[in-house]
């Protein structure tokens, strides 16, 4: 990504809630099965655009143009065998 490209990115909601998840795991009391449960409690439809950026996020962590080092590595392999498994393709996620 050029630096034009990521400017424009930092101007979008979506870079915005992206900082804003990370602000909220950045600290050692996070529990991401809370998270997992809160979520439980969202509106149905917002769930499933929730899971939809799972899912792009998973794509875009095992492409071999992200990324990684040792500290995030077994995420980028995690999700490299997600995609490569063909699971993901077999997902229907539509926006109801």
């Amino acid at each position: 990504m050029d630096y034009l490209e990521l400017e424009t990115l930092k101007e979008t909601r979506e870079y915005k809630a992206a900082e804003a998840l990370t602000n909220a795991v950045n600290t050692m009391g996070w529990k991401p099965e809370k998270f997992a449960l809160g979520m439980t409690v969202q509106h149905r439809t917002l769930q499933q655009e929730v899971m939809r950026t799972f899912v792009a996020m998973i794509h875009v962590m095992a492409s071999d143009k992200y990324g990684f080092d040792d500290r995030n590595r077994g995420s980028h392999e995690a999700a490299k065998k997600m995609v490569e498994s063909g699971i993901l393709d077999e997902i229907y996620l539509p926006f109801i």
